[in-house]
């Protein structure tokens, strides 16, 4: 519609100039030279134009958007009333919440949500749903876009439904909750947080968990630091750091963990640098070689109790795992999340000689048991 508008006018101006022409070719006195009209005058006429409907296109686009935004705020300022806008929990603001996989957050009319993280579906059975930033209706069943801020249109029940482990939604006005059965990754992140063996990388929403990330390898070492009650002793350690390809900010941890042996590296350079490789993604089978390290395991020497490729499959027969831990790690992505699930079920895992491995974090760290064990009493999330 904006290229034939810019076209038709384009054709207007140029009929003038066009005549212009004509009428110096006829007394043989032309006006305006051949090339000038359509090497100078011609683009210049079409730049201008197609600046003015841009112009004009943008001052449409932005009424609209007033509008709707008015419309909205309406619904909100309905539902705040007390009126029929919904019913369900309240949110005079967009809100970030933690979600897991099969929860169902339903929206009534007026009311919004902006996925942050993770993936989601939305359906509904009549009226519309409006993809403000984009400025269109979506069919129901579409899947959800990140960043993207949707309302309910009038007479509308939005159902979204969490397709991701876990997943961040921003909700605003009226909604309510149907809780799927799935593992609440989400519940033992708060209870590592809470036990300061967890902490956020920093990201402003969703309580800076992050759990729908990939865990690096460097992520990963510090967070089993953190899990055996280390931190502080790799923080304050003096050890040589022998990798080359380690930021300022890690340097304490891996060299305290290189020189305990939780870690080796990933290699060395045919001039013996050796690397750790801190912003690869790390695999399950490497984080539960970790654990397994730290509850007294060794995958060195002339006798190892395992080797990295049988790390996972050993967990299950010394009881680190389940066999349906076992399939949930085989069969999906290795995240944050899955971390997070991993680290708190360990501090359970029975040790190579004996006790727990939360006694080893208790004692290492200086933490207070009773605190921990009361933390842990009130998270109910079963394991697989």
């Amino acid at each position: 519609m904006k290229k034939t508008i810019v076209l038709l006018l384009t054709a207007a101006v140029l009929v003038s100039g066009a005549a212009a022409y004509a009428t110096g070719a006829l007394t043989g006195e032309s006006l305006i030279s051949k090339s000038y009209l359509t090497g100078t005058y011609v683009p210049d006429v079409e730049k201008q134009v197609s600046q003015r409907v841009q112009e004009r296109t943008e001052q449409v686009y932005q009424s609209a958007l007033t509008a709707l935004n008015q419309a909205h705020s309406a619904y909100l300022a309905q539902a705040g009333s007390g009126g029929t806008a919904g019913t369900g929990t309240y949110a005079s603001a967009l809100a970030d919440l933690r979600f897991k996989k099969g929860d169902v957050i339903t929206l009534s009319t007026g009311s919004g949500g902006m996925l942050l993280a993770g993936s989601g579906s939305v359906s509904y059975a009549g009226g519309a749903v409006v993809d403000v930033t984009a400025g269109e209706t979506i069919p129901s069943g579409s899947a959800l876009a990140l960043r993207h801020r949707y309302l309910a249109g009038e007479n509308t029940t939005a159902s979204l439904t969490i397709t991701s482990d876990t997943a961040v939604l921003s909700v605003e006005g009226y909604y309510s909750l149907a809780p799927s059965g799935s593992v609440d990754y989400n519940a033992l992140a708060d209870a590592l947080f809470e036990m300061g063996l967890f902490q956020g990388s920093g990201t402003t929403y969703g309580s800076g968990y992050d759990l729908e990330n990939p865990t690096t390898r460097i992520m990963g070492v510090v967070m089993f630091l953190r899990l055996i009650g280390e931190e502080q002793a790799a923080l304050s350690s003096t050890a040589v750091n022998p990798f080359v390809d380690t930021p300022a900010w890690c340097d304490r941890y891996v060299a305290y963990a290189f020189e305990k042996g939780y870690t080796n590296g990933v290699g060395e350079s045919p001039s013996g640098a050796l690397y750790f490789a801190p912003d690869r993604q790390i695999s399950a089978e490497e984080y539960v070689t970790l654990i397994l390290r730290a509850l007294g395991y060794t995958d060195s020497g002339a006798a190892p109790d395992f080797t990295w490729d049988t790390a996972v499959s050993r967990a299950v027969s010394w009881g680190l795992l389940s066999s349906g831990e076992q399939a949930m790690l085989s069969q999906s992505q290795f995240l944050r999340a899955q971390v997070v699930y991993l680290s708190y079920f360990a501090l359970n895992a029975p040790m190579k000689g004996g006790g727990v491995l939360l006694d080893r974090t208790v004692s290492s760290g200086g933490l207070n048991r009773s605190q921990l064990e009361q933390v842990m009493a009130a998270v109910t999330v079963p394991r697989l």
